[in-house]
């Protein structure tokens, strides 16, 4: 059977946009199209994402250099303002950031 996992990546908390778009509209979708389909719930309030949060905070409230603050990839800790180039004038040729990219 052919499934999909839907992931909310632009919410941070479940809301009438998640519950009937996310819930109702593409699950419905799904069965109709015999997809086997669940989505994963959002952070909300996780005791986890909201330490993160509030570790984030802190860092840059202390002025923690981004090579003494933890990370969970390679990459390191990310940006504190865009990158150079990051976010081009649409008007004057928009340049996506490039994913992957180590700060």
């Amino acid at each position: 059977m052919r499934a999909v996992v839907i992931v909310p990546i632009g919410f941070v908390s479940d809301h009438m946009e998640v519950l009937w778009d996310l819930d109702t509209e593409a699950l419905e979708t799904c069965e109709e199209h015999g997809l086997a389909a669940v989505r994963v719930p959002t952070p909300g309030n996780h005791q986890a994402y909201v330490k993160g949060l509030i570790d984030l905070v802190l860092e840059r409230r202390d002025g923690t250099p981004a090579s003494e603050r933890p990370a969970l990839t390679k990459l390191g800790p990310w940006f504190d303002v865009c990158r150079p180039g990051c976010c081009e004038n649409v008007r004057a040729g928009f340049k996506p950031a490039a994913a992957g990219i180590a700060p």
